[in-house]
């Protein structure tokens, strides 16, 4: 949609419709796999963003996480199906001599394959050997409850503050 709203702008013209075809030409061009696996490293990069970007105290550190790691997938040429939701279309309305159907079956099925994949399997099994039952760090013998001591009926003593503070 928003390759459309660009292209009714008249703003892919010139030397942006020239790099948006070139670039169309160039994401079409590789084999299933090679795509595949471009996808594969570039959502893994992508997961690796959004889980430093939750480990970071302020915003300063979040924009660093990100960036880090975005910055490399683009610079390396990985391929994000989002990212390529608006590149391929615009090559295509720019006047790249490909059909929908080339960009369809030659770009966006293997690279959304290899996103689910990086997703779904190698980040999802990665976190999952760190934090989870793969890797042995199962359930605490302890029972944990999220339950306040207001919640199991135990009255609360105010503090000097008149807050609810401490057990009575």
């Amino acid at each position: 949609i928003f390759a459309l709203l660009v292209h009714a702008c008249d703003m892919n013209t010139g030397a942006t419709a020239e790099l948006a075809i070139k670039i169309t030409y160039r994401k079409c061009s590789k084999d299933f796999i090679k795509t595949f696996i471009k996808g594969v490293g570039c959502n893994w990069l992508v997961c690796m963003a959004v889980f430093l970007n939750g480990q970071a105290q302020d915003m300063a550190g979040k924009m660093v996480a990100i960036w880090f790691p975005i910055s490399c997938f683009v610079a390396i040429g990985f391929e994000h199906i989002p990212a390529n939701f608006f590149l391929l279309p615009m090559g295509l309305l720019a006047g790249a001599d490909l059909t929908v159907w080339d960009v369809f079956i030659k770009n966006m099925v293997p690279t959304t394959l290899g996103n689910f994949f990086a997703g779904a399997v190698c980040v999802a099994v990665g976190y999952s050997y760190a934090f989870g039952s793969l890797g042995g760090n199962n359930k605490s013998a302890v029972l944990v409850t999220r339950c306040s001591q207001e919640d199991l009926g135990e009255p609360l003593a105010k503090n000097d503050f008149g807050l609810k503070a401490t057990p009575a």
